[in-house]
């Protein structure tokens, strides 16, 4: 039996070299643990596809497909399972989207699995191979604190060649904060834990030296954090994730933090604007705070991936050249910016809908990178040129050897993330005169917001259709 695993293209992060192409970010984990949880079935072949990496195989002679669907690849991944069906082979969707929008996923697939699949993805499995899938797969959240029996992912099936870091882990489930804008807390209501020795045990069997946490919030509960720690230190390992701005709150912590390896950091700060970080949310994060938190990180050799997101409704055009000033300040060592995105079902989506502020649900444009609501004190022009303004001044040769020098100690890895992100942000976000000069905030030409009723219309083609309210 062939099983066919694809996670569609979402257009983002990612870069040619040698004549291939490879993802600036981490391999996804979705795909190989699909097929960790379904190996113990016998005789399953899984083919394993990240479409930002590889090109899926149209003509492949699949039993089954299996696409992972979020928000801003769900045109592709509804086009891509009418492809599938239409030569007769059936289709299962799950991920995110599926979860946030599962009467919509429905209309495009033969099952589709909502939450978490340890338990429904082999049900799927046998169902089908007994020749009688379900239309619908619900998996509710394990009871207690732990998240149990997760299996190392099949990192043998993924090209790793296509990933800047192949080898990546999951600790934790869910977050202990609400950020208006996210859906974490929308489809995982709970914050579960992984048993450290399941951790450690799937830490030994990568086969490399580095690998990447890929949590949102794994080091919130601080004593699992520390628990976990101290037993990376054996391993010698070196590693990278996630964590939020208060990570050197406490000094123990962080110092195991330090000592169990961790050499990158990805931290949302959002915002320089401590009003803004209140409306989301996000309050935690204290803007007087940045600069020490910056020392302590660069002071232990910790490369700091940073970011940013324009378009809160405390934002006003000054607030590109604000952040674009304290990213050099603070000597953010490879800094990212977004746009501000109401994902489906977030409060942040259901505040915007009942103040008449959405102008598109068209899921494609739901990638960080496209105004989709009206805000509130710029146009939907203004926020864009000005996220397209701050990623040109940002990634100037001259901004980025500033803020390289910041952290002499990892400067190579520094310079080459830079220039890595360079080519990205020509590429994808500003392809058109990036070296040519983009006048000063308050200089941007403005046009009238979309008419929101051209932006509702269905394409039963690609899946775009109308949000429900």
């Amino acid at each position: 039996m062939r099983v066919l695993l694809i996670m569609p293209d979402a257009n983002m992060h990612k870069f040619w070299i040698l004549g291939r192409l490879r993802s600036a970010r981490e391999a996804p984990l979705t795909l190989t643990t699909l097929a960790a949880i379904g190996g113990a079935q016998s005789a399953i072949e899984f083919r394993l596809v990240d479409e930002s990496v590889d090109t899926v195989p149209l003509n492949y002679p699949a039993d089954l497909v299996g696409i992972s669907v979020m928000t801003g690849t769900a045109r592709r991944a509804y086009a891509l399972a009418a492809h599938f069906r239409s030569r007769g082979i059936p289709v299962v969707l799950g991920g995110v989207h599926v979860s946030l929008m599962p009467d919509e996923a429905a209309q495009f697939a033969d099952a589709i699995v909502i939450g978490m699949a340890e338990r429904t993805w082999p049900q799927v499995l046998a169902d089908f191979r007994r020749g009688g899938m379900a239309a619908v797969y619900r998996e509710e959240p394990e009871e207690g604190k732990y998240a149990r029996g997760i299996p190392t992912p099949r990192y043998d099936l993924q090209r790793n060649s296509g990933y800047m870091v192949p080898y990546v882990v999951q600790v934790t489930r869910g977050c202990v904060h609400s950020c208006d804008f996210c859906t974490v807390p929308v489809v995982w209501k709970r914050f579960l834990r992984r048993p450290i020795a399941e951790v450690i045990e799937n830490v030994r069997d990568i086969p490399a030296r580095r690998f990447v946490i890929n949590d949102v919030s794994p080091f919130d509960d601080t004593e699992y954090a520390k628990e976990l720690f101290r037993a990376l230190i054996p391993l010698k390992k070196k590693w990278g994730g996630l964590a939020t701005s208060a990570i050197a709150a406490d000094a123990e912590l962080f110092d195991l933090m330090v000592r169990s390896g961790c050499q990158f950091l990805l931290i949302g700060f959002e915002s320089v604007n401590p009003q803004a970080l209140d409306d989301i949310g996000k309050g935690f994060n204290k803007p007087g705070h940045y600069a020490e938190l910056m020392r302590r990180l660069h002071q232990a050799r910790i490369v700091v991936q940073g970011t940013f997101v324009f378009g809160f409704d405390a934002d006003d055009i000054s607030v590109f050249a604000a952040t674009v000033d304290a990213v050099q300040r603070l000597k953010i060592d490879i800094p990212r910016y977004s746009i501000y995105t109401p994902y489906p079902r977030t409060p942040l989506f259901h505040r915007l809908q009942d103040e008449g502020r959405m102008l598109s649900y068209n899921w494609g444009d739901y990638d960080t990178m496209h105004v989709v609501f009206q805000p509130k004190r710029m146009t939907p022009v203004e926020l864009y040129e000005g996220f397209r303004w701050a990623y040109r001044e940002t990634f100037r040769y001259k901004s980025i050897f500033r803020r390289a020098v910041g952290n002499l100690a990892r400067f190579p890895i520094i310079l080459a993330g830079n220039l890595t992100y360079r080519s990205f942000v020509r590429r994808i976000h500003i392809a058109k005169g990036f070296e040519q000069p983009l006048g000063p905030p308050g200089e941007w030409a403005v046009a009238p917001p979309a008419d929101p009723a051209a932006l509702q219309h269905a394409d039963a083609t690609t899946g775009a259709k109308p949000c429900p309210t």
